[in-house]
């Protein structure tokens, strides 16, 4: 389709079935598994197919163009990233990548060997606060950013496999043909080194939020899922979780624009 797309009824209700197709399927995903929660046609409509529209409608000032979606842990952003890819896949638009902050996460193995500081200010490895903004390769992420931006070289980048818990190195594939990147991340927009950096890179800056208690219950169920007791999920939340959420909502002022999960579980325009 050229132009604005304005979708007929008949026809958001074929992509959207189209595009959970695709998410059920576990295609786009690095280890195969399906994305359970599919949008339904009023967030295609609202926010989905708008963000994609955005940069559909402008050429890159680079080579290649940036949009960060950043958000506090639990509130969806790699879910929305996964239905943008989700929808320029259904629709054959191929001028689109995705990209994921976790994908820089440290290794395991080295985290164990690193130290940092709690919360409470006890002294232990970063492999109890992985998570949080020291147990990223922050620098890996911005070169390859800056790399993404000078040039429409491809590019093949680090992907998060959520069976092993470690990245994964070359697994994500950046095409020449790709000019708009849709990177998400928790910590896009922090005002510090490399964060900072990272967040002029952007052309375009998006937050996600959600209720303190859907936060919570989300990541609960996300623990729980890895195996992890309730003693653990409680540890974590003191330890990682709980700040990283408000370390991220007090850089939100820097996004241009906003959205957030509604009572009935919508995701909306703010």
């Amino acid at each position: 389709m050229n132009g604005p797309m304005t979708p007929t009824s008949a026809e958001l209700e074929d992509l959207t079935s189209c595009v959970a197709s695709v998410l059920e399927g576990g295609a786009l995903a690095t280890d195969g598994r399906p994305v359970a929660v599919v949008p339904r046609s009023i967030e295609l409509q609202g926010v989905v197919l708008p963000l994609l529209e955005w940069c559909r409608q402008r050429e890159p000032q680079t080579p290649r163009g940036i949009v960060g979606l950043a958000a506090p842990c639990g509130a969806g952003k790699t879910l929305l990233l996964s239905w943008l890819a989700a929808t320029s896949h259904a629709l054959g638009w191929n001028e689109f990548g995705f990209v994921s902050l976790d994908g820089y996460h440290l290794p395991d193995a080295e985290l164990r060997t690193l130290q940092g500081v709690d919360p409470s200010g006890k002294i232990v490895s970063l492999w109890d606060l992985k998570g949080t903004p020291a147990t990223f390769d922050g620098e890996g992420f911005l070169e390859d950013l800056r790399r993404l931006k000078s040039n429409r070289d491809e590019r093949w980048l680090p992907a998060y496999n959520r069976e092993l818990h470690e990245a994964v190195a070359a697994t994500l594939c950046i095409s020449s043909e790709v000019k708009w990147v849709f990177v998400e991340g928790n910590f896009l927009f922090l005002d510090e080194i490399p964060w900072r950096e990272i967040r002029e890179l952007l052309d375009r800056k998006i937050y996600l939020d959600a209720s303190d208690s859907v936060l919570k219950q989300r990541l609960r169920a996300r623990h729980a899922a890895a195996g992890r007791g309730a003693a653990w999920i409680k540890a974590h939340f003191r330890r990682t979780d709980g700040p990283n959420i408000l370390l991220i909502r007090s850089h939100a002022h820097f996004a241009e624009e906003c959205y957030r999960w509604d009572v009935n579980g919508f995701l909306r325009k703010a």
